[in-house]
């Protein structure tokens, strides 16, 4: 098997599955219980929150457990009114999120054709009546990763009241998320992104906006923005994750690997578009479109030798994407996009398999056409 969807989830640690078993074998009480065995529980959960804390230079305090990262997008968005800032670029539990919210106004900022924010067009759209931003920080579809440090200080020098969200699902662990360096208020993040455990998202929120945030769910408020009994294993599993993947150092691997399947696509099959940029892109993602291709069909064909990609965002269950559209991709290469999406278990053979039955399968389609 040849798994390249890396991007959609990942598979979990051993490390992080046997801490997940662990804590659910033996440290099992409920961490919000007042009697000792569930102070073990809790206090794995206060080690885990001390580590992430460390890790983006913000309190223990300023860390928030979720179900979900879409529930932690969700939390965050849906707590504003008034003027919100945005993009078309942004991932579905964001962009449909803001569907669904308070706001008066939703402001979409323009990008260009590898997804970068137009700086211009953000000062264009502040104004005294903007209360809110959010914005991804690595395309989960393209990889793109977006200057968030200059974008926040175009929109605090404009007005530093107003609060800043980011979506760091496909960055947290692979790129720096030191949330003073990039100046922002909010960040969600997702488990099972960096080979932790599925179903547990998290949100820093910076002190100073705790107080504007509102609960989605009503009970016990175990995590004040967010009730339900927490999750110990899946937290302390979480922790576990985020500690090998941060000190893995696989980033200039991955990034080798991103750039020999790039090479060996452009060398060998014709009339190819390679969407992700060549820079300032998360080398975990690379997405390339072929000219006259359903992305579907080949994707079927590979997965008939166990090789393993998606059709840009998993959660867009394979419908027209909404993110290529706005990046004005040609109609011949619309449907034609295919997300390779890289952990360190891939090897440059891998990759070499991968081009010959991608190729091969190209070759028959267009043959059919």
């Amino acid at each position: 098997m040849i798994y390249l969807d890396n991007a959609a989830t990942t598979k979990m640690y051993d490390e992080a599955l046997k801490a997940y078993v662990d804590v659910c074998k033996n440290y099992f009480a409920n961490p919000s219980a007042l009697h000792s065995f569930g102070m073990e529980a809790e206090n794995l959960i206060k080690d885990t929150k001390k580590y992430i804390g460390k890790l983006i230079s913000s309190n223990e305090s300023e860390i928030f457990f979720t179900k979900s990262a879409t529930e932690s997008n969700n939390i965050a968005i849906k707590s504003f009114e008034g003027v919100a800032l945005t993009s078309k670029i942004e991932h579905s539990s964001v962009f449909n999120a803001f569907k669904h919210a308070n706001f008066d106004e939703i402001r979409y900022v323009n990008n260009d054709k590898y997804g970068f924010l137009n700086e211009e067009d953000l000062k264009n759209k502040l104004d005294d009546k903007v209360t809110f931003v959010s914005f991804i920080y690595v395309n989960n579809e393209i990889g793109t990763i977006q200057d968030i440090k200059n974008i926040s200080k175009i929109i605090k020098d404009y007005n530093k009241d107003i609060v800043i969200h980011i979506d760091a699902t496909q960055a947290m662990g692979k790129i720096p998320c030191d949330v003073n360096e990039l100046g922002i208020d909010i960040m969600s993040f997702s488990a099972h992104k960096f080979h932790g455990p599925k179903q547990l998202g998290g949100l820093y929120i910076r002190k100073n906006a705790q107080g504007k945030i509102r609960p989605l769910l009503d009970g016990g408020y175990q995590e004040i923005i967010s009730s339900g009994t927490n999750n110990p294993p899946a937290i302390y599993a979480c922790g576990i994750a985020l500690k090998k993947q941060v000190e893995s150092n696989e980033y200039e691997y991955i990034k080798e690997l991103n750039h020999y399947l790039r090479t060996l696509i452009e060398d060998n099959i014709y009339d190819t578009y390679i969407i992700s940029p060549l820079n300032n892109s998360s080398p975990y993602i690379l997405d390339v479109a072929f000219a006259n291709i359903k992305s579907e069909v080949l994707l079927h064909m590979l997965e008939e030798e166990e090789i393993y990609v998606s059709s840009g965002s998993a959660c867009s269950k394979g419908d027209y994407s909404r993110i290529l559209s706005a990046l004005g991709i040609e109609k011949k290469y619309m449907d034609g996009a295919i997300r390779f999406s890289f952990s360190n278990e891939i090897t440059k053979e891998d990759l070499d398999c991968t081009l010959k039955v991608l190729k091969s399968s190209i070759d028959m389609i267009r043959m059919v056409i």
